[in-house]
């Protein structure tokens, strides 16, 4: 699945990271044409296997949204938690790609120029601003480490080092917007059954074929769910 974006003004990002309290108050300028709000509604949803932990959220895990989510945004996708804590939770959804080529977006950075991968739907919260995903193990003072060698890029001058460095499509991607949940909002969500938890591994951030990232995902649920239902095996002692 890939998404078209309205026609607005694509900056690149040229501030620091801020902080958690700030980016889920940034406002979504540009919304990609998707229909509803992107909220998610006060009900439970039938038919869902068992809904994520509350002990398993943080930074570095997947939310895998449940089976039919009635959310135009997060419907069908993964999304990779960078931050939570108590102010919050901030993350990227890694499984949309946009019609949209990283040289339209960032045409005015360095290294940006013939770069023709797609960027993704990070989210639909500031989607004017752009957030990195990048593979390295040697990465910039100004990236944040999410997990194993990805480290997320807020700030223009680590973005356009990386693009300087001509990372692959396997090694960089280029996000507009974020999924950015307040105070409880989240736990709200899981508690209703709208998400799962997994260990995030940085092969599927970066996985070339992402329309079928979810589908993986969920099944993967099913199996873990079915291992942690299934009913102990005794085995008699021999004589």
């Amino acid at each position: 699945m890939s998404i078209r974006l309205r026609e607005c003004r694509l900056a690149a990002a040229s501030r620091p990271w801020v902080g958690i309290a700030a980016l889920l108050a940034a406002p979504a300028a540009c919304v990609p044409d998707l229909p509803g709000t992107g909220t998610l509604t006060a009900q439970t949803f039938s038919g869902q296997l068992p809904r994520g932990r509350l002990k398993d959220l943080g930074a570095g895990k997947f939310l895998v949204a449940a089976r039919n989510l009635p959310d135009p945004h997060f419907g069908g996708s993964v999304v990779l938690l960078a931050e939570y804590g108590k102010e919050g939770a901030m993350g990227l959804i890694i499984n949309v790609p946009t019609e949209v080529p990283v040289s339209r977006v960032l045409g005015d950075m360095k290294g940006a120029g013939g770069r023709s991968e797609a960027v993704y739907f990070g989210g639909p919260v500031a989607t004017t601003g752009v957030v990195a995903l990048v593979r390295t193990r040697t990465a910039s003072p100004d990236s944040r480490r999410v997990i194993d060698d990805v480290h997320m890029i807020t700030d223009r001058a680590a973005l356009e080092s990386a693009l300087a460095s001509r990372a692959k499509p396997s090694e960089l991607r280029v996000y507009l917007g974020y999924a950015g949940w307040g105070a409880g909002q989240l736990e709200t969500e899981m508690a209703r059954g709208a998400w799962h938890v997994l260990p995030a591994e940085a092969e599927l951030v970066f996985d070339p074929e992402p329309d079928s990232v979810w589908r993986r995902q969920i099944d993967r649920t099913e199996r873990l769910v079915a291992l942690r239902s299934a009913p102990p095996t005794f085995r008699p002692h021999a004589d």
